[in-house]
């Protein structure tokens, strides 16, 4: 691993660490239900049973009156809609009420009030429930933000994942691996999204993982080992989340690959594959989650059309539909809407998106021109593999959401953060479009294209954290600035140490530039 990339990783964590110290308590996504059930795990034990009984302790409940995230019955809160609303903040480093929320007694831990706790398949939560009792002794803010370090730490392990799979798919070039990590690493929406209290963080490292062990599969060819860590993948997301099932979609196309291309391991091929259903198969008869392989009934609840359907509508429809609502709202939500789906960033920003993105389209077009008049089919069956992994799972989001809508009469609301689980896939095909433009139009200065793409990626990161933090706090003085986001926080992240954390974090940006630009200087033109 050269420099560069070590510095990256470094950048990369001091990045997330700003991250989970600027967004304040429950400003995650559903952050306090997915809490309230590691809490539930951890202080009761077992699973919560949703509207059968009391779920959600009075700890977490007082916390959210007292901070303006208590939804109603609508599901909103005093943010939803109202992005000008924060908290109000004391002029100490000790937020109104936070004595409170931090001397309350143990037993409230267990004081269940309310049903708000998700009921999310297990892995996540069971994990993260070794974390909160490790931490145990600590007050509310402790226990959280311990959670929310747990949950960075498996971005991370995303981020590395990237820059294996960008060797894999990049391997003549030493600069492109390390710009598909950066850009994985300082999306600021992906950033957002994993290191919080949620489970995205692990789906998106398992699905991440999958990738690249077909990714493996399609380099090196199939063997016993492979298949078993697809299998231990599968597995594990599915106890993470019940949409990591479309990785079952995504198989037969590698095995296809495998029995089309490995003609010396075709038995071999045969054989796994038998046994790989066979396992899957067995263990459907144990593992909640799984049983879709028998039943062949969406995982989620509603998904079966029961008596009259009360939407007519057909799939084309519901086609034109979905992608009018993905233009209109799950694109801006891809990129970033923060502040439970109150803040958007500014037009500017989308403005600039939308034009990058397409000339990334236009290049992959020629890439693709380019395939079809060298007819080298087996060289690019990994580009190929991208697109087919995207398309996938579009299709199969698409197809639930159809079926959710026939049955409930309005859609399940995808979010742009649903896709996130393919964005290594998403990223790379970015790269490859904007290289290959950027060969064609700027000749050997196409290196530098490059260095100007990963840089904005870095920079709109740095914009977004400070746009977002700029709708929760007071920035006309630093110490008004660090008073306010000291406040409901552990001990460790308050006072003056947060200007070593930040300052870090723009050191390591700017150092990590410095190297990359001059790693990207030694490229042959």
């Amino acid at each position: 691993m050269s420099q560069t990339t070590k510095i990256l990783f470094v950048s990369a964590l001091i990045n997330a660490i700003s991250w989970i110290i600027l967004i304040p308590l429950w400003q995650y996504p559903d952050e306090q239900s997915h809490f309230a059930q590691i809490q539930y795990i951890a202080e009761i034990g077992g699973i919560p049973e949703g509207s059968k009984s009391q779920d959600t302790s009075y700890e977490v409940a007082i916390s959210e009156k007292i901070l303006g995230t208590e939804r109603d019955n609508l599901g909103n809160n005093k943010f939803t809609y109202h992005p000008e609303f924060h908290s109000n903040y004391s002029n100490t480093i000790f937020g109104p009420k936070e004595t409170e929320i931090s001397s309350l007694p143990k037993s409230q831990r267990r004081n269940l009030i309310k049903n708000e706790a998700t009921l999310n398949p297990p892995l996540y939560y069971f994990g993260g429930s070794v974390v909160y009792k490790i931490f145990s002794a600590g007050n509310l803010f402790t226990r959280v933000y311990a959670l929310r370090m747990f949950s960075t730490l498996i971005f991370i392990g995303t981020i590395l994942l990237a820059y294996k799979i960008g060797q894999l798919i990049f391997e003549k070039n030493k600069v492109l691996p390390i710009a598909l990590c950066t850009i994985i690493a300082f999306k600021p929406m992906l950033v957002f999204s994993s290191t919080g209290v949620l489970p995205d963080t692990l789906t998106n490292f398992l699905f991440t993982l999958f990738i690249f062990i077909c990714l493996k599969i399609i380099y090196e060819n199939l063997s016993a080992a492979k298949v078993i860590s697809l299998l231990v993948v599968i597995i594990l997301g599915a106890l993470t989340r019940q949409h990591f099932l479309i990785t079952l979609l995504i198989v037969p196309f590698v095995i296809i690959e495998q029995f089309l291309f490995n003609k010396k391991s075709r038995k071999m091929i045969i054989f796994s594959s038998i046994s790989f259903l066979a396992v899957l198969y067995t263990l459907s008869f144990f593992i909640g989650p799984l049983s879709f392989i028998r039943t062949l009934d969406y995982p989620e609840s509603s998904q079966k059309i029961i008596g009259n359907p009360l939407s007519n509508m057909t799939y084309l429809e519901h086609l034109k539909w979905t992608v009018k609502h993905t233009i209109s709202e799950v694109w801006p939500w891809y990129w970033g809407i923060y502040k439970w789906l109150s803040l958007s960033l500014p037009p500017l920003s989308y403005q600039i998106i939308n034009r990058l993105i397409p000339l990334s389209v236009l290049g992959l077009v020629f890439k693709i021109f380019e395939i079809i008049k060298s007819r080298q089919i087996k060289k690019n069956i990994p580009f190929m593999f991208l697109f087919l992994i995207i398309t996938i799972y579009i299709f199969a989001l698409t197809t639930f959401d159809y079926f959710f809508r026939k049955n409930n009469g309005f859609s399940f609301g995808i979010q742009g953060r649903y896709f996130f689980p393919t964005i290594v896939a998403q990223m790379a095909l970015l790269l490859i479009g904007f290289e290959k433009l950027f060969s064609l139009v700027l000749g050997r200065y196409s290196k530098y294209g490059l260095f100007l793409i990963v840089t904005s990626m870095v920079v709109f990161n740095i914009f977004s954290l400070s746009f977002v933090s700029s709708s929760y706090y007071d920035l006309s003085s630093t110490e008004t600035f660090i008073s306010q986001v000291s406040q409901y926080k552990p001990l460790i992240i308050k006072g003056n140490i947060l200007f070593l954390v930040f300052g870090a974090a723009l050191f390591s940006q700017s150092l990590f530039l410095f190297n990359f630009a001059r790693d990207v200087l030694k490229l042959k033109s």
